[in-house]
C-alpha cells in the first residue's frame, strides 16, 4: 500500500502538471476533476474552491469534513503543497463571512437566525445546546437537525466545531434557566467569548510558576483489603496552568517521554529530564508540559507539540544523554487534548 507521504507527493505532482487545464474549465467542474485527482491519491479529504470562473487565482479549500481521524493527514497535504500558479491553499473549511444565511433541503428551509444556541461545559469542550425558534413540522425534525450541524460547520469553521465542540444537544428548553440563547447567525462572537473567558483559553503561554495539582488514582485491585490482590495506583500531577493553551490549532500532538523508575533515584533522574524537556520546549513555545503520571514503576510525561520533529529538534541534545538511553517517546494526534482534560477535570 502506498504511504501518505509518497499519495501526497504523487496528488500535487498530478495537480501541478494538470493546473494550467484545470484552470481553463468553469470553477464547478474545476473542483469535480480536482476531487476526482485527490481520490485517486487519497482517502477522506475533499476540494472546494471559491472564485469566479475567469479569476486568475481563486481561493482552494482542503476540508476532511469535519473528521478528526482525518486531520492529520489533511495537514500533511497542505503543508507539502508545492507554489500554484492559479490556487491559493487553505486547511479546512473557515468560518463563512455572512453567518445570517438560510439552507433548504427537501422543499424545506431553515435560517441560521431561526436556530438558537446556549453553550455550557463538556470537561474541557464546549458543549451546545441548540432549539428552534420556530416550529418545525413533524416530517421535517430530522431534516432541521441535519441542517444546524451543516450550519454550525459553516458558521463556527471546520477545526472549531470539531475540536472544540463537545457534546450537542437538541433540547426544547433548556434545564439551565438562566441559559442565554444566541441566534447562529450572532454566534461566533459569543462562542470566543465564552471560550476566552469561562473557560479561560486565552490561547497565551503563561508565565511564571506553573500551577499544578496532584491526584493518586486506582486501577483495579480488589476494594477488600483482606482479598490480598494489590492495587494498581498511579500519581498524576496536572499542569493547571497549561489550560490556556488547551486545544490551540498549533498544539494538536501529544508528545510522550517514558522512562522506568524502579527506584527513588531513577524517579529523580526521570523528574529532572522531563523537567528540563518542558523548559526546551516552552521557552520555545513549541509545546507545554501538560501532566505526569507515575505508574507501574513508570513515569511519564506528556506535552503538547504542533510540529513533532521541531520538538524532537529542541530535545535532540537532552535525549542524548546517557540517563535517556531508557527513554521511549511516543507521539497521538490529540487536538481536543482529551488526554489532559481526563485528570484536568477533576
Amino acid at each position: 500500500m502506498e504511504s501518505s507521504t509518497a499519495a501526497i507527493t504523487a496528488f500535487w505532482r498530478e495537480f501541478a502538471d494538470t493546473e494550467a487545464a484545470l484552470h481553463a474549465m468553469p470553477l464547478r467542474e474545476r473542483v469535480e476533476e480536482g476531487n476526482v485527482l485527490l481520490e485517486r491519491h487519497l482517502e477522506g479529504l475533499a476540494l472546494e474552491m471559491s472564485g469566479g470562473d475567469g479569476d486568475a487565482v481563486v481561493d482552494m479549500i482542503v476540508t476532511a469534513h469535519g473528521s478528526i481521524d482525518c486531520f492529520p493527514l489533511l495537514m500533511q497535504v497542505v503543508a507539502a503543497a508545492p507554489r500554484l500558479q492559479h490556487h491559493t491553499l487553505r486547511a479546512f473549511r473557515e468560518r463563512t463571512q455572512q453567518p445570517d444565511f438560510p439552507i433548504g433541503m427537501d422543499g424545506f428551509e431553515l435560517s441560521t437566525s431561526e436556530v438558537l444556541i446556549a453553550c455550557s461545559q463538556d470537561d474541557g469542550q464546549a458543549a451546545l445546546e441548540i432549539r428552534f425558534d420556530r416550529e418545525i413540522p413533524q416530517d421535517f425534525q430530522d431534516h432541521a437537525r441535519n441542517m444546524a450541524f451543516i450550519m454550525l460547520d459553516h458558521v463556527l469553521g471546520e477545526y472549531d466545531f470539531a475540536v472544540k465542540v463537545g457534546a450537542v444537544d437538541f433540547v426544547e428548553e433548556s434545564a439551565d434557566p438562566d441559559a442565554e440563547w444566541t441566534p447562529l447567525s450572532l454566534l461566533p462572537p459569543v462562542f470566543d467569548r465564552y471560550w476566552s473567558e469561562t473557560l479561560g483559553r486565552t490561547g497565551d503561554f503563561p508565565s511564571g510558576e506553573h500551577v499544578w495539582g496532584g491526584m493518586t488514582l486506582a486501577f483495579g485491585g480488589s476494594d477488600d483489603e483482606d482479598a490480598g490482590e494489590p492495587q494498581d495506583t498511579a500519581l498524576v500531577m496536572v499542569n493547571r496552568s497549561a489550560n490556556p493553551v488547551a486545544m490551540r490549532a498549533d498544539l494538536a500532538y501529544a508528545l510522550t517521554l517514558d522512562m522506568p523508575v524502579g527506584d527513588r533515584d531513577e524517579l529523580q533522574v526521570a523528574q529532572d529530564l522531563h523537567d528540563q524537556a518542558a523548559t526546551l520546549l516552552e521557552l520555545s513555545q513549541l509545546g507545554i508540559l501538560a501532566y505526569t503520571m507515575t505508574r507501574s514503576g513508570r513515569r511519564k510525561a506528556v506535552y503538547y507539540v504542533g510540529d513533532e520533529q521541531l520538538a524532537k529538534q529542541a530535545l535532540a541534545p537532552l535525549l542524548l544523554r546517557d540517563e535517556a538511553a531508557s527513554l521511549e517517546t511516543t507521539t497521538s494526534f490529540d487536538p481536543a487534548w482529551s488526554g489532559y482534560f481526563e485528570f484536568a477535570i477533576h
